[in-house]
């Protein structure tokens, strides 16, 4: 495949079509057949961003030297790639043509395509889609016109579309019409002798019979990740923490996998899973990953339960130990919570104060003696919950 550029011979062809054409030069008992299939490199589990190639495979009986065709997607969901070609001309959708096509040119007319009851007969609007006309001319030279004819088919055309950042739909349809209303919008322009461009033939609605598949596709309306649930204490913090389970550790410090959806969210299809941490619990220095519906790695985080601070699932004097490690400010911590260094040394700070210092002792000293257990959202106003 290899972008084709407007160069000025291509416009040259297309100018020199376009006035024969003008002429009416047609002669009777020429008919032709087209069969347009458009398939895209993903139909499923799109998101937010993605771009989405399209191919259009042409099956044909004649020879054309020029054919254009109008493309409506749904504007919900998609919009048109758009970029400079270098140059100075703005390249709508990354059109470009395989083998030998001579010339391809993308105009974006979402303006000028039918209405609701003239293209689909009330199934579509105007407001809903937006269009794409592609146009294919032959290049000329002094042998004849080049032209396009594959009886069994061949990928002729690939464009692109780009879904929108905030989709608000989550299907959508790419489709070449082929209602009546739309004929307007197609051209084909044929030849019986490659080598006689004397004779160009247009073909009508009434000689040359098209066909279309489209392509249908399903998308997501956010991004692959997680939130917290609505009325829990989680926070999900950007540097690669996940903390706040306070109710899920109040008997003990390590959390349940099997009821994370009780705190977490995801969002967009995506799935998380849960990793033991080095202790083989599900405390402090567990690991939590996130991926898409593709299975592709979208984030991971790392456990915090506040006061496990060795993570087996206990808060006991082997953490207070740990604790005094940390604000003795020893070579693998650092006393400072900003920059975090890792979810062991952030567990320390029981009292939510942003320093590990022995003033974080006092809530240890409480959750180990079972009187109370630390309050997990991190909030130094009120770092402990007391038994009743």
């Amino acid at each position: 495949m290899k972008i084709m550029k407007k160069v000025a011979t291509v416009l040259l062809a297309l100018l020199l079509v376009m006035s024969t054409m003008s002429l009416g030069a047609y002669a009777a008992g020429e008919t032709g057949t087209i069969g347009i299939t458009l398939t895209a490199d993903k139909t499923k589990n799109l998101y937010p961003g993605d771009i989405v190639t399209f191919t259009i495979n042409i099956k044909n009986n004649f020879n054309y030297v020029c054919m254009r065709w109008p493309v409506m997607f749904t504007a919900k969901v998609f919009e048109p790639v758009i970029a400079n070609d270098g140059n100075g001309d703005t390249d709508y959708c990354n059109v470009s043509g395989y083998g030998s096509l001579s010339g391809v040119d993308s105009v974006l007319e979402s303006g000028e395509l039918p209405s609701t009851s003239e293209a689909f007969g009330g199934t579509y609007s105007k407001t809903n889609y937006k269009g794409l006309l592609i146009q294919w001319t032959g290049g000329t030279s002094s042998s004849g016109i080049a032209y396009y004819h594959e009886e069994n088919g061949s990928d002729c055309i690939q464009f692109q579309l780009r879904v929108k950042d905030a989709p608000t739909a989550t299907s959508a349809t790419v489709i070449i019409p082929t209602t009546t209303q739309c004929k307007g919008f197609f051209y084909y322009q044929a030849i019986t002798d490659p080598a006689d461009i004397s004779t160009l033939y247009k073909m009508s609605s009434s000689t040359c019979t098209v066909t279309s598949t489209g392509a249908s596709l399903s998308v997501f309306k956010e991004s692959a990740g997680i939130k917290a649930k609505t009325g829990t204490d989680i926070v999900i913090d950007p540097e690669g923490y996940i903390y706040g389970f306070t109710e899920a550790v109040r008997d003990f410090a390590e959390i349940n996998p099997s009821t994370i959806s009780n705190w977490i969210t995801t969002t967009g299809g995506a799935t998380i899973t849960l990793d033991l941490n080095s202790a083989g619990a599900y405390s402090t220095g567990a690991a939590l990953h996130v991926k898409d519906a593709d299975g592709n790695a979208v984030a991971d985080y790392q456990i915090v339960i506040f006061g496990d601070i060795n993570g087996d699932g206990v808060i006991n004097p082997e953490d207070a130990a740990d604790l005094i490690i940390g604000y003795l400010n020893l070579a693998e911590w650092s006393e400072e919570i900003e920059p975090k260094a890792n979810a062991k040394f952030l567990s320390c700070d029981t009292n939510a104060d942003g320093i590990v210092e022995n003033s974080d002792y006092g809530p240890l000293e409480v959750a180990m003696r079972a009187e109370g257990y630390i309050n997990q959202c991190y909030d130094p106003s009120n770092p402990l919950i007391y038994f009743s």
